[in-house]
């Protein structure tokens, strides 16, 4: 995907396509992911927008809290930008790796003045 959320031209991949290219090239030491997972924008292509809709809109916060678990049914790694300008908290970690399977890597983005 290109920044942005779109589909470079001329490559298209299903859903399924790119989860099992991920999962091959993460069982050979290769992970890909992107910089983030909360892009609304990637509804339909990578997010069921129906599972965040409530009485008939979509529901961000929803979104927001629940579309990691999704995410990690197709990449096998994520960045975590919210690092970078304070340390997330044992409570922050904690939900996001219980909405990821155990072989789920994280990538945390910090800087040298912040940290545990």
């Amino acid at each position: 995907m290109e920044a942005g959320g779109s589909a470079p031209r001329g490559v298209t991949l299903t859903r399924q396509e790119l989860a099992d290219r991920a999962a091959s090239l993460a069982a050979q030491g290769v992970y890909i992911g992107t910089s983030s997972w909360k892009y609304p924008g990637w509804c339909g292509m990578l997010y069921d927008r129906a599972r965040y809709e409530y009485r008939g809109k979509f529901a961000e916060a929803r979104f927001k809290r629940d579309c990691l678990r999704e995410y990690a049914e197709v990449f096998k790694t994520v960045c975590v930008d919210a690092a970078y300008y304070t340390f997330p908290s044992q409570q922050y970690l904690e939900s996001m790796v219980n909405q990821t399977p155990d072989d789920f890597v994280f990538g945390l983005k910090v800087t040298d003045t912040n940290g545990p």
